[in-house]
């Protein structure tokens, strides 16, 4: 009890809300560099494909430069934005993507200076292998866009980087799905997979907004990309954004966001927590959450205090998940979407053990879990990416 009094007091009296009409932030001292949350109406947003420090030409420039990629990268994710009417001023997500975690310090301090005080995106981190081996580090990100011309997705593309806007609207979630084979086979099976769960959802591939791939090993990324090109053939391949996954069997594992405004729901709830015909229940992750309307909460990535084992580090997660999500006018009943990142099998299997003592057994975020190099903090063994709503009735 005094652990959590003193939490709401650090965040409660630290807050610091903008004054935008469609963002707001809630920044602590917990981390560096960030919001704690960001929460955004339900309006247009973009999101990019993986941005890696790419000239004009597609050429990979700054080699073992952190400020110099770092710059280049932002430089082209301005741009991006900007030809989807948006802008870094608008950006409420970033995810980071680096290969030391000993990094992250100056990446804080790169953001730090490119953001206004006080309005600071969610980040996240997680470490590994990049897909270009000279790069140290990567980004994609979301933002709120004023391009609401029209109800369906829209791809559009700056150079090398690739943007999306979700429409407002219904929103689905789909969590990782793998199929098992080679790469290719399990690629293009998984792919399959999800195309069935679109269409249970009366939804095409046309309405995905993004895709985010688990890959065994990121040095073979070729290898799905001509899969996906294959896949997509015909329409646009939409961003897509690849992280290294430590995992032997399967090879892959696919998650994707999608517009959801094809097919209204017929469900008077915020959120609709779907098992599509074929697939069984689960009490700790949802196959695919539908959010249908209020605004959405984006969290830090969280990471728990290492110093009394790993039980602990996970309590301190959660429950500092828990005070986030209420004052943000929220709950753990109204979680969209989880990215949990893992380290090592004991912390792992702590996170499916503690999961239950958290979460509604009916309605678990939709979510994905993935073993990697680093979790993106020092000693930690796990880190949390979620995605909420706000309580509307």
């Amino acid at each position: 009890m005094k652990r959590s009094i003193l939490l709401f007091f650090i965040f409660g009296s630290l807050a610091s809300w903008g004054q935008s009409p469609d963002i707001q932030y809630a920044q602590t001292s917990r981390l560096k560099g960030s919001s704690d949350a960001v929460i955004v109406k339900n309006v247009p947003l973009a999101h990019t494909s993986q941005i890696f420090s790419l000239d004009k030409r597609g050429k990979f420039v700054f080699k073992g430069e952190l400020q110099k990629q770092l710059g280049q990268i932002f430089g082209n994710l301005s741009k991006a934005l900007n030809v989807a009417d948006s802008g870094l001023e608008q950006v409420v997500k970033l995810n980071i993507y680096l290969k030391n975690t000993s990094q992250i310090s100056e990446i804080q301090t790169q953001i730090s200076k490119r953001f206004q005080s006080g309005k600071l995106p969610a980040v996240s981190y997680v470490t590994g292998n990049l897909s270009y081996p000279d790069a140290l580090v990567s980004i994609d990100a979301i933002a709120v866009s004023s391009n609401s011309s029209d109800n369906f997705v829209k791809y559009l593309n700056f150079g090398s980087v690739q943007v999306s806007i979700l429409p407002s609207g219904p929103v689905v979630y789909v969590s990782g799905q793998a199929a098992k084979g080679n790469l290719a086979e399990s690629t293009l099976n998984t792919l399959n997979q999800l195309q069935e769960t679109l269409h249970f959802l009366g939804l095409e591939k046309k309405d995905i907004v993004q895709i985010k791939s688990f890959i065994n090993p990121i040095a073979d990324l070729s290898i799905v990309q001509n899969v996906m090109a294959e896949f997509f053939k015909g329409g646009t391949i939409p961003p897509l954004v690849n992280v290294e996954w430590l995992s032997k069997d399967p090879l892959i594992e696919i998650e994707l966001i999608a517009s959801s405004n094809r097919t209204l729901s017929k469900s008077n709830d915020q959120i609709d927590f779907i098992t599509p015909k074929g697939m069984v229940h689960s009490p700790v992750y949802t196959k695919v959450t539908r959010v249908n309307f209020g605004s959405k909460v984006y969290v830090s990535g969280l990471y728990g205090n290492t110093e009394r084992g790993i039980k602990s580090e996970l309590i301190d997660i959660f429950d500092f998940l828990d005070l986030i999500m209420k004052q943000s006018g929220s709950d753990l009943k109204h979680l969209l979407k989880a990215t949990y990142y893992v380290s090592n099998d004991l912390h792992s299997a702590a996170l499916n053990a503690i999961r239950p003592q958290y979460y509604d057994p009916k309605r678990p975020p939709a979510a994905s879990k993935a073993m990697v190099k680093d979790v993106g903090a020092i000693k930690a063994g796990v880190g949390i990416d979620m995605i909420g709503v706000v309580i509307e009735k």
